[in-house]
């Protein structure tokens, strides 16, 4: 019903015979109609319409499906497709559903044996492969302050979330990946139904799912924090399902895992499933597999499931074609396209919906182009990186909806983090197909509050007067002629075949968030939804340009890094990869304390090592001052007191790191991180000019990744009495309140006809007391 494919191919004419034919070599008797077997058609069919489209053309003699019979158990089932003929390969755990491999012949009876209810393909799927952040304003979420008590700020940097990410598998080697810290479980299965095992890298081929990963949740320690991922304080699960030739049962199997892991007490607080992967082009199907268990993760276990929409826009700017992944148009789940890396438009080979069907199109974008993010070694991504002359051993930008995907997925995390309530609703998945009825009525096809507040608080973007029909120069968003009434979402809201809602903003979304939180923790006798926390959040202004006054003359700001000296493909054994992390140095500015710590000797990691750091005053990328290496090598502690000049405030000054040292290398175990590499923290005290009786008002630049931001100090000895005012943006909690109740009969604006109706009562009344007091006094008389 809810599949275009379906509409376009129908059974074959053998599967609606009265007289089935039977395999050779099975133990039926030919001849005569076994009981087992249908005489009739189902409204339907039993064959999802791509193996159809698979049975009719040119296929191997031997297919590979996966069949969902209509209830457990399925030991007499299996029997029966064994009797035919077939190989069972698998039985899977939370639907009734087994992975089968047999001919054409064998396939087409088995879908018309009386237990079986779907059959799908097990074809290959697809993986639809800095500044990206600040394009989705997660630097702003991470850095605004959040105010529920005074001088109570935290952080949402998606703390306490664990997301899987089903893929290729994670290389938790990756300094910004640390397995066992960051990466909690890292685990492959060979083929489905064989037991998980346990890796340090699970993603040995490809690098794929590493780079996913990094998007999602990476620490950024191999950058000093400028390549972090859109989550830094998320955790993350890595399910390898394969390496380049991932399948359907694949998939199938890891969502399995997701759905029995993710189920109360839940011990891994698994929120968010990413998946970066999908197979050709069709509408959703609520029969398939990967719906089923999609909505089981989702509606019983609150896990919120993010799939790429697929790259196979290109040539369909127009929407003509449906070209987009069926598992981003589940209704529950969350469909993202890919934007341009600065959000400007929407990338030429994102999949479209299809015109004038809503429901086939994205929900949301996010930037897809050229993103960098962790690099997989000993990979093919990392040989064709190479190749092009990627010089950085850790980092590496690829394109597509893959990498736009853990955009979105990290987002989620740092939404769940701020709002743990957040849920299913009751707001259902745009539709403009043929049957309405029968889509409101499904409460499979309900969206996450989640999406919701993704979708409502989205940007959208503006065509540029360029025709679709002009690929080479159009930023692939319809322009208003190409629009239609399908073309208008939820509320009001503009929404296309391309970028569906549009460009996610994480600004927004994590303040509705907090401020549904907040309204459902203080007010919990009322039933508070997404949209009366978009009211509130806008009409209160909890999100706001704010300030913190403190009487101090300290700034402070620090990170934490890992140095690495990298080797292995490097000519050369003593080359050093440094890092640098930016800091704003303000006007009023005198002086700037660094004090960095590390261990010089690691028993465990084998390593010993002395770093330094250099500075970069003027940022032009050339180190003016490097701190010497000698001083305080048996301590693991380099500091110095800088004075600063007033022609070198109102500019951002870089902190790099240098190193030196060795690594004991075992050569039968590693392989691909064995340089040297050493943690280290930096702390920073920048202390201005603060006069006894003066304010001094310090106004930072917009965040950045690369930016590390300053909070108030405690006061050195030779502080005044002066105070200072750093400004910044803030959720201030305290501002969420419920609005005001509209007056009766004024809801939408109208005339208050009720006053009419009360003057007409008391004109009756009044009129009634007078004849009644006149008759009276007749009467007397």
């Amino acid at each position: 019903m809810f599949s275009s494919l379906s509409r376009r191919f129908t059974l074959l004419a053998l599967l609606t015979t009265m007289v089935l034919v039977i395999p050779q070599g099975s133990a039926l008797d030919v001849g005569r109609i076994d009981p087992r077997l249908r005489t009739h058609d189902i409204p339907g069919g039993s064959v999802d319409p791509y193996l159809e489209k698979v049975l009719e053309g040119d296929h191997e003699e031997r297919m590979r499906v996966l069949v969902r019979f209509s209830s457990w158990p399925i030991e007499d089932d299996i029997g029966f497709a064994r009797e035919i003929g077939m190989d069972h390969l698998c039985t899977m755990k939370v639907l009734p559903v087994a992975w089968l491999e047999g001919t054409e012949e064998q396939i087409r009876t088995l879908s018309n044996y009386r237990r079986t209810e779907w059959m799908e393909y097990d074809g290959d799927l697809d993986l639809f492969m800095e500044r990206s952040l600040t394009t989705i304003n997660a630097t702003v979420a991470w850095n605004s302050w959040i105010e529920r008590t005074p001088n109570r700020y935290e952080t949402i940097d998606g703390s306490g979330i664990t997301v899987v990410v089903l893929d290729t598998g994670i290389d938790a080697g990756h300094p910004d990946l640390d397995y066992g810290e960051k990466t909690l479980v890292n685990l492959k299965a060979d083929i489905p139904g064989a037991p998980w095992y346990e890796l340090e890298n699970s993603d040995t081929s490809y690098g794929h799912g590493t780079h996913c990963a990094g998007t999602i949740a990476g620490n950024g320690d191999a950058s000093a924090g400028a390549r972090s991922g859109v989550a830094p304080g998320a955790n993350l699960i890595g399910l390898c399902v394969g390496d380049v030739g991932i399948t359907l049962t694949n998939t199938y199997y890891g969502l399995e895992w997701v759905y029995e892991n993710s189920r109360p007490p839940n011990p891994y607080n698994i929120k968010v499933v990413s998946n970066s992967w999908g197979g050709g082009a069709a509408e959703y199907d609520p029969q398939d597999a990967t719906s089923l268990i999609c909505q089981k993760i989702t509606f019983e276990n609150n896990v919120l499931v993010v799939f790429a929409m697929g790259n196979a826009g290109s040539g369909d700017h127009d929407g003509s074609e449906l070209t987009a992944s069926p598992t981003g148009l589940i209704p529950s789940n969350i469909g993202v396209a890919a934007t341009e890396r600065d959000g400007s438009g929407i990338a030429y080979f994102s999949s479209r919906g299809e015109k004038g069907k809503n429901h086939t199109y994205p929900d949301v974008a996010a930037p897809g182009v050229k993103i960098w993010s962790a690099h997989a070694r000993l990979t093919e991504i990392s040989a064709m990186s190479k190749l092009r002359g990627n010089p950085n051993p850790y980092y590496l930008a690829i394109s597509g909806t893959s990498m736009a995907t853990p955009h979105v997925s990290g987002l989620a995390a740092l939404m769940f983090q701020a709002a743990p309530s957040l849920r299913i609703s009751d707001r259902w998945e745009d539709y403009s197909g043929d049957d309405p009825e029968a889509w409101y009525s499904n409460t499979f096809n309900r969206i996450h509050e989640i999406e919701w507040i993704m979708e409502q608080s989205a940007r959208y973007i503006q065509p540029d007067g360029i025709p679709l029909s002009d690929e080479s120069g159009d930023n692939g968003v319809p322009e208003p002629g190409d629009r239609g009434p399908t073309e208008v979402g939820w509320d009001g809201k503009p929404i296309d075949w391309a970028q569906g809602y549009g460009l996610v903003d994480a600004e927004k979304c994590v303040g509705i968030a907090l401020t549904l939180q907040e309204l459902r923790d203080r007010w919990p006798q009322t039933e508070w939804n997404v949209n009366d926390a978009i009211r509130i959040y806008e009409e209160r202004e909890v999100f706001h340009r704010s300030a913190i006054t403190a009487e101090t003359d300290i700034l402070e700001t620090g990170w934490e890094g890992e140095f690495a000296r990298y080797a292995q493909d490097q000519d050369g054994p003593l080359l050093v990869q440094n890092q640098s992390r930016l800091i704003w140095i303000p006007e009023h500015a005198v002086e700037l304390s660094i004090l960095m710590n590390y261990d010089l000797v690691n028993i465990q990691d084998r390593t010993v090592g002395d770093l330094t750091f250099v500075i970069d005053f003027d940022n032009d990328g050339v180190f003016d001052y490097q701190h010497p290496f000698l001083g305080s090598r048996l301590t693991g502690t380099k500091s110095e007191t800088l004075p600063i000049d007033s022609e070198d405030t109102g500019r951002y000054w870089a902190i790099g790191v240098y190193g030196q040292g060795f690594k004991v290398i075992r050569p039968l175990k590693d392989r691909e991180f064995m340089e040297l590499r050493i943690e280290y923290t930096m702390g920073l005290r920048l202390r201005m000019d603060v006069g006894s009786q003066e304010d001094v008002v310090v106004s930072p630049p917009p965040p950045s990744s690369q930016v590390s931001a300053w909070m108030p100090g405690e006061s050195s000895p030779d502080h005044a009495g002066g105070r200072l005012i750093l400004e910044g943006v803030e959720y201030d909690i305290s501002r969420v309140q419920p609005l005001p109740e509209p007056e009766k009969g004024m809801e939408k604006g109208g005339f208050p006809w009720w006053w009419i109706l009360l003057l007409a009562a008391a004109v009756l009344f009044g009129g009634a007391f007078y004849l009644r007091k006149r008759k009276g006094r007749r009467s007397r008389e």
